[in-house]
Parts: structure tokens; sequence; C-alpha cells
């Protein structure tokens, strides 16, 4: 056999070994995998100061969640909160006091003492629009963050405070890069119009920053 038909004949025989993209079910829930469940539960175990409830899998039509949990106290009040995905209470504990806290003493030179969310879970489409596919928040992987309270009682709000005066500019893009370096998609006032005034923070397939 020459080398040519050689080289064929093996790329032939890894295109048959390859496999196709996994088929999709109806109902898209992006459930983990036992182990990767009880791993996750695990971590968040060991958190200190996160309480949080287990949720029963819950199926509305083409949304759902496996693997759910309520968020009782994360150290930080968040308003707003509904069910989320083991992987995003995580990630939002990490976010809030890896990131949030210490941008907001190195930004504003005080502490978060509230966060207001546009919540968690809502079987809805992206950005509600018809025809859209199924957003994360569908599947309880995604949170929507809009505002900070200090405990001086200022509030630093996405929509006025992603152009507006520099310090509430440079704190709001702290925690912007903080949330990306934690969670797989980000999207800002920088990504859409339709984020205009929150944070948009999902475990989804990622990496995307904007």
């Amino acid at each position: 056999m020459s080398g040519r038909a050689l080289s064929a004949f093996v790329l032939l025989a890894v295109a048959a070994c390859s496999g196709g993209p996994p088929p999709v079910s109806g109902r898209q829930t992006t459930p983990q995998a036992p182990d990767t469940a009880a791993a996750c539960f695990a971590r968040l175990d060991r958190l200190q100061g996160l309480k949080y409830r287990k949720l029963d899998p819950h199926v509305e039509g083409q949304c759902g969640y496996d693997n759910g949990v309520l968020l009782l106290d994360i150290g930080v009040p968040v308003a707003g909160l509904k069910a989320v995905s083991c992987p995003v209470a995580e990630a939002l504990y990490r976010w809030v006091h890896e990131g949030v806290r210490p941008a907001a003493r190195d930004h504003l030179g005080a502490e978060i003492v509230r966060i207001q969310s546009y919540g968690t879970y809502a079987c809805r489409t992206r950005n509600s629009r018809p025809g859209a596919r199924l957003s994360e928040h569908a599947r309880a992987n995604a949170v929507d963050i809009a505002g900070f309270t200090l405990a001086s009682g200022r509030t630093v709000a996405v929509k006025s405070g992603w152009r507006g005066q520099g310090d509430e500019q440079s704190f709001l893009r702290a925690v912007h890069r903080a949330g990306c370096a934690r969670f797989n998609i980000v999207i800002g006032p920088d990504g859409d119009a339709f984020h205009q005034d929150h944070f948009h923070l999902d475990m989804g397939r990622g990496p995307y920053c904007r």
C-alpha cells in the first residue's frame, strides 16, 4: 500500500471511530452526573456560612432542573433568589466573597450589606424573545444581579453606575471581571441592549465574557 493510500485509510478509520454530537432530549435541564452532583454538594457543605436547602427535581414543560438548591444564607443578603443549580450556588458564593466584597473595599471603601437580584429560575426563552432558545434561567443555571447596597446606605446600580461616577465604574468593572473568572458566561451593559441594567451570570456552555 502506498503512503498516500495508507494515510487515507488511517483518516477513514479515525472518522469511523469518531462519535457524532450527543442526542438532544426534549427537556433540557442540564442534569449533573450523580458523582458530579455529589462532589458539588460536598463543596457547598465546606463553604463557610453557606446555608441552603436541596430542592426536588422540577419539570415545567421544557424547563426544569435537577440538583437545585434554595440559598438561605451566603453571608450577604441577596434579594430575589429562587432555585439555582448547585454549580451556580457555588460560583455565586465565591464571586461574592472573593470578588464583590474585596472590590467594594478597594474601590468604594465600604462593605457590601445587600445585593439586588433580578432572579434565577424562570421558564422562559433567552431575553424572553418569542421563538428564541431556552435561557439558562429555564434550567436554574443563571442569576441576574442588578445592584449593590453599601453599609452607608448608598446603592450602586449596574444601570446607572456602569457609565456613572468613576468609583462606581471601577467597582462594577472589577466585579464583572471577577464574575468572568467564576462563571462560564457573563453578560453586562457592554454585551447587548438586553443587559443594560444587570449582570447575567450563568454556568452554561462557555466561556463568554462581555
